[in-house]
């Protein structure tokens, strides 16, 4: 429902950003997980292009590339939106397949990034690509970063406002 004040009405709205957080009503976050997918795929994309074989970077810079630039932006906010996805993916009966359809996208948005840090070919798969490069798979990145983000937040100090 709206809200009116001062002759000025406030029409809710589905979606709200805060702090590049996609936030909707259901708090399901199902379109802040096609957005990160769309950004990250556009950060590989501009990756692939500055790795040349004749007068681009090398493929191992995109390595430090996409641990310090792409992944860190792949995983903020983590703790936030992926909680949800887990929730909200877990026995649903409508066909939803929640954070683990997130997590096989985010994975295809990691091969793309380990082709270009080894070179190999589109067919190699993920996890051959993943060993060569030296980058665990991606499910662990996520729980690793989870399981951090908890373990931060537990440590907190008593008198810390969280």
């Amino acid at each position: 429902p709206s809200i009116t004040t001062r002759n000025h009405t406030i029409q809710p709205s589905k979606l709200h950003k805060f702090l590049s957080v996609i936030i909707d009503q259901d708090l399901n976050f199902k379109e802040h997980a096609a957005h990160t997918m769309a950004k990250r795929t556009r950060y590989i994309m501009v990756c692939k292009r500055i790795i040349k074989p004749t007068k681009g970077i090398h493929r191992k810079l995109m390595k430090r590339l996409f641990k310090s630039i792409i992944l860190p932006k792949m995983l903020y906010a983590l703790d936030i939106w992926y909680a949800g996805l887990i929730a909200k993916g877990r026995g649903q009966g409508g066909g939803g397949r929640g954070a683990r359809g997130f997590a096989s996208q985010i994975t295809r948005v990691q091969c793309m990034a380990m082709l270009l840090v080894t070179g190999g070919l589109r067919s190699t798969a993920t996890d051959m690509l993943d060993i060569h490069a030296n980058v665990p798979p991606f499910q662990q990145i996520l729980q690793k970063t989870c399981f951090h983000i908890a373990l931060r937040t537990a440590s907190l100090p008593s008198l810390h406002p969280l």
